[in-house]
C-alpha cells in the first residue's frame, strides 16, 4: 500500500456519449478535457492542479453530485491511479511543443495538452505537471445500468459522512479536494472495484476518440489566452514571452 493516499476532487456533472450501447462520461468538448479520458493513460494537468500536492501512487477519485455543495449523492466518474508526475520543460511551461516525448497523441494534443494558453489555465512562475493514470488500475466505474455509482456510503462506512464532506469540500468560490490518507484510499478503490459491474479503461476508450473527431475539445467563441492573447479554436499554441 502507498504510503500516500489520494484526494476527493469534486467537479461538475461530466457530459455522456453512448456508442455501440456503451455510454462514456467525459469532460465538455466545448474546451479543454480534464481529467482527460480518451487515453490509454488518464491525463490531468489543469482541474483543481493549485489545491493538490499529488504523488505517484496516489488514488484520486473523481467525482459529481446532485446539488453543490448540499449534494446528498456523490457518483464517481473517475478513479484514477497515479503512476506518472511528468513536469514540462521550463521554457514550454505555457506551449507545450506538439512533438513533445509526452505527448501521447495527436487527440490528446489537441483535446488536453494545448489548452495551458488557455488564459485561466496560464503560468507565470509555478511549474507545470501532467499526471498520467496506471492504465491496469484506473477505471470509470459504472454499475449494470451503465450508470455512475453513488458512493456516500461507502465514504461514510470509511467515517467520512456526508457533513464533514459538504464542509471541507466547499472552498470560498466552488469546490477543493479532499485529502485522504493511504487506508481510506484503499478501501474506497477496493469497495468500488467490487460494486461495479463495468470498468471501463483508457485502454478501450483510445480508439473510440480517434474514430469519433466528433468528440474533439473547441472552444465554440475565441478567449482570451496567455498573457492577453487570442487562444482560437484551433490546434494553434498561444505562448507566452
Amino acid at each position: 500500500m502507498s504510503r500516500y493516499g489520494g484526494y476527493l476532487i469534486y467537479h461538475p456533472a461530466r457530459a455522456h456519449t453512448t456508442l455501440k450501447n456503451i455510454t462514456i462520461y467525459h469532460d465538455a468538448t466545448q474546451t479543454n478535457q480534464d481529467p482527460y479520458v480518451w487515453n490509454t493513460q488518464f491525463l490531468h494537468t489543469y482541474c483543481h492542479m493549485s489545491q493538490l500536492s499529488p504523488h505517484v501512487e496516489d488514488i484520486n477519485f473523481w467525482l459529481s453530485g446532485d446539488k453543490y455543495p448540499q449534494f446528498s449523492h456523490l457518483y464517481c466518474d473517475l478513479v484514477f491511479v497515479v503512476k506518472d508526475k511528468i513536469t514540462w520543460p521550463k521554457e514550454q511551461t505555457n506551449g507545450l511543443s506538439p512533438s513533445h516525448a509526452m505527448i501521447d497523441s495527436e487527440e490528446a494534443y489537441i483535446d488536453h495538452y494545448q489548452w495551458a494558453a488557455q488564459g485561466h489555465h496560464c503560468y507565470k512562475k509555478r511549474s507545470r505537471f501532467t499526471l498520467k493514470a496506471d492504465p491496469m488500475r484506473s477505471f470509470q466505474p459504472q454499475n449494470k445500468h451503465g450508470r455512475l455509482i453513488d458512493i456516500v456510503d461507502i465514504l461514510q462506512d470509511a467515517g467520512l459522512p456526508l457533513a464533514t464532506l459538504r464542509e471541507k469540500m466547499k472552498a470560498h468560490v466552488g469546490s477543493r479536494p479532499f485529502p485522504i490518507d493511504a487506508h481510506t484510499a484503499q478501501y474506497l478503490y477496493d469497495r468500488l472495484s467490487e460494486r461495479a459491474y463495468l470498468h471501463l479503461t483508457g485502454e478501450e476508450l483510445q480508439p473510440i476518440r480517434h474514430t469519433h473527431p466528433d468528440l474533439l475539445s473547441s472552444e465554440k467563441t475565441s478567449k482570451p489566452g496567455c498573457c492577453g492573447k487570442v487562444n482560437h479554436k484551433s490546434s494553434h499554441i498561444v505562448r507566452c514571452p
